[in-house]
Parts: structure tokens; sequence; C-alpha cells
């Protein structure tokens, strides 16, 4: 899906609305500066925590506040916490002006 790019400062993270292989999803976008973006699923497969809220990037992981599971920035697997399952990581595609998110 081809998003325009949205005016976010360095550590800022948005929810979006995605059309990803013909399902509609609720995704978050975090920018890390340059041309670097993460998205992720919205909600936490642990208990649906809001990871627009209740989400951290550490170093290399996104932390739920919620209850503290955390999960791979580069495949989604759980690392530590309560959550057994992954988070969905999409792949974000920087152009002039658009994101192209892949799932």
């Amino acid at each position: 899906m081809q998003i325009k790019k949205p005016q976010l400062k360095i550590g800022e993270k948005t929810k979006i609305k995605a059309n990803i292989n013909g399902e509609e999803k609720e995704i978050v976008l975090l920018y890390l500066g340059g041309d670097k973006y993460i998205a992720f699923d919205a909600y936490c497969p642990h208990l649906g925590c809001d990871l627009e809220k209740y989400g951290v990037l550490i170093r290399e992981e996104i932390v739920c506040q919620c209850h503290f599971s955390h999960f791979s920035i580069k495949d989604g697997k759980p690392t530590k916490g309560a959550s057994k399952k992954p988070l969905k990581i999409y792949q974000v595609k920087v152009g002039k002006n658009e994101l192209i998110i892949e799932g």
C-alpha cells in the first residue's frame, strides 16, 4: 500500500489504516529519522493493548508497556515477557514523497 509520507519528528509514531493484501489493518508507523521507518500491527498480540499509546522502541525491540512484552523489530518474534505470539512487522520502502508498506 502506498501512502503520503507523514510529517513526523524523530521518534514520533502515528496510527494509520492500511489495506495490506486485501485486508484492512491498523498499523503503527514509527519514524526513526532520515529515510528509516518501522511499521507494525497497532495492537499487541498478547492482550490487544494499543501500541500507538503503549508501545516504545528500546534498542532493537518494540516493548508493550501494558505487560512488558518485547518484540524484535526485525521479525516481530517475542524476545521477552508475556506474549508468545509474534507482532506483525511490515516492510517500509521510502520514495520521494510517499511510503510503500508491504506485508
